[in-house]
């Protein structure tokens, strides 16, 4: 189906952040004011906007958005790069076209542009590492990184206007945000659905990230796919630290536990470890820390896990003889 200004464009982009509860929206420019039309059910959890200077300063995007995302629990990331216009499922819906969002474009207000947008549900494996992608190149909006973009522009002067390019450099990645764990359940898993084996979608789009994320080259055989993965996932800087901490964990009470870590400290040092704003709530990062616990026993056999009772799983670092 097809979407068009000035008929039915609007409905179309509200109705598919109202009907999927967690959507991530890429936009060259970003208005906040349409946005807070469109995202009154709060399912939108992600936003990759341009924000180049020119933009801000021109306010066809606004700063303001950042307090916004803070505000909602929402997840900024910047990308001087990208031109597309989409709202995307985190699994295989996307509506997609030239829209941007704002009063002239999604909304259709006024003296409006032309715009067209589509849906589809069907998105290939590919697509979904594609969009993957784009999160992962693209720079985390901290608190100084906003301070320091909002100091540029106010520091423009006109009517001799130079716009200092500020693009997105190389990925320079923050090692502790939640996008840089795993999220595939196992890594035979990982290479069943990198070796063609289809499964469910949500197994699959986990799998989008993670190939992504690793930069696993392509037709790989099976030995040298998990020694490439091995050694990437076990120089991560999250990971290091993580390993490190259970480690070095120690129990006053029962010394006997130096060297482990039950489940409810593993959720609290994540939260208080992770540089992603909003910091996810403890329930939240179960599944992180469950996939996690996996991925670490089946690359480095010094740790292990079990479940000493029926309420947690606990984390072992075991000392080599």
């Amino acid at each position: 189906m097809l979407y068009r200004s000035g008929e039915n464009l609007f409905e179309g982009a509200k109705s598919f952040v109202d009907e999927n509860d967690e959507t991530t929206l890429f936009s060259a420019y970003l208005k906040l004011h349409t946005l807070k039309k469109l995202n009154d059910s709060r399912h939108i959890k992600q936003i990759i906007v341009r924000w180049e200077i020119e933009d801000l300063y021109k306010k066809v995007s606004d700063i303001e958005l950042y307090n916004y995302c803070l505000e909602n629990n929402i997840v900024l990331y910047r990308n001087t790069r990208i031109h597309l216009k989409a709202f995307w499922n985190n699994n295989k819906s996307v509506f997609f076209g030239s829209a941007n969002i704002s009063r002239r474009g999604i909304e259709a207000l006024g003296e409006y542009n032309f715009e067209l947008n589509g849906k589809i549900d069907v998105m290939t494996f590919a697509d979904q590492s594609y969009l993957n992608k784009i999160i992962l190149d693209s720079e985390y909006v901290t608190e100084a990184l906003h301070a320091q973009l909002k100091n540029i522009v106010e520091s423009i002067e006109v009517p001799n206007v130079i716009f200092p390019k500020h693009p997105t450099p190389p990925p320079t990645v923050d090692s502790f945000l939640i996008n840089q764990l795993p999220m595939t359940s196992s890594p035979e898993l990982l290479f069943k659905i990198y070796s063609g084996d289809k499964q469910e979608d949500i197994e699959m789009n986990c799998a989008a990230h993670d190939l992504e994320l690793y930069r696993i080259p392509k037709n790989l055989n099976e030995t040298d796919f998990y020694d490439f993965l091995k050694e990437t996932f076990n120089q991560h800087l999250f990971i290091q630290t993580f390993k490190e901490a259970i480690k070095t964990a120690t129990n006053d009470r029962k010394p006997e536990r130096n060297g482990s870590m039950q489940f409810g400290a593993v959720r609290r040092w994540f939260s208080e470890n992770t540089t992603t704003v909003p910091t996810p709530r403890s329930f939240e990062l179960t599944s992180y820390v469950q996939v996690l616990y996996v991925w670490i026993c089946y690359f480095d056999k010094g740790y292990s896990w079990d479940v000493p009772s029926a309420w947690s799983q606990v984390i072992y670092y075991q000392k080599q003889r």
